[in-house]
């Protein structure tokens, strides 16, 4: 099982990083699952352009018309069975960065090779604010929303609504520690929704994968 894992924050090993760390914690005693990780912070992804060049030019290697990261992300993302993506939240909503990468997916909703190969792939969703009523929920639906859009299978967690959502200051209220950077890892409820993001990514990509076996036995039969 492939999971690809992607953190939207320009802040490198920040608290975005950190609820991604535990997230991908679920799946150390996983051994069938591999996760191919891109933090953002250290990659270039520029806005799409809406030049349209996926919709008649994509060739084998070559699915957008802008050069840059991406390059690097997109035959991970059509591999895998699995999607993490990860956002600070700002003024209410995802990160200007996390924004782009979503933008650029746009090809494998009008791409020429690429349309529909996000189609039932799962997708779940994990964001950090600094304080309670700043955006999460609105950051999670559009990361959702995104899923939605390339007809995956979002994963609704246990614990959390909508998907993974923590706060980077203590109880959400501003609170710090002196010298202590990652105060996400205090949220205890934050990583435990993180966690259970990931194992129903993991849970359903299983039964997404049981069920195509199911139907190719009825269509072999």
């Amino acid at each position: 099982m492939k999971i690809v894992a992607v953190s939207g924050s320009l802040v490198s090993g920040g608290n975005v990083e950190a609820l991604m760390d535990h997230a991908l914690e679920e799946y150390d005693d996983k051994p069938e699952v591999e996760v191919t990780r891109f933090d953002l912070s250290g990659m270039t992804v520029g806005p799409c352009m809406h030049c349209n060049w996926c919709m008649k030019k994509q060739v084998p290697g070559r699915y957008c018309g802008v050069n840059d990261d991406m390059n690097e992300i997109y035959p991970a993302l059509m591999e895998a069975d699995g999607v993490i993506i990860a956002s600070p939240v700002h003024f209410l909503r995802l990160s200007g960065t996390c924004a782009n990468f979503i933008d650029r997916l746009r090809l494998f909703v009008h791409g020429n090779l690429t349309r529909g190969a996000m189609r039932n792939k799962v997708g779940g969703a994990l964001a950090v604010a600094w304080f309670r009523s700043a955006g999460v929920e609105l950051t999670l639906v559009t990361i959702n929303n995104a899923f939605q859009v390339l007809t995956m299978v979002i994963a609704a967690p246990d614990l959390g609504i909508l998907g993974g959502g923590a706060f980077s200051s203590l109880e959400g209220a501003g609170g710090t520690i002196k010298g202590e950077r990652h105060l996400v890892t205090e949220d205890r409820l934050g990583l435990a929704s993180a966690r259970s993001v990931a194992y129903r990514v993991w849970e359903l990509a299983r039964l997404m994968e049981a069920g195509r076996e199911a139907l190719e036995g009825g269509t072999n039969g």
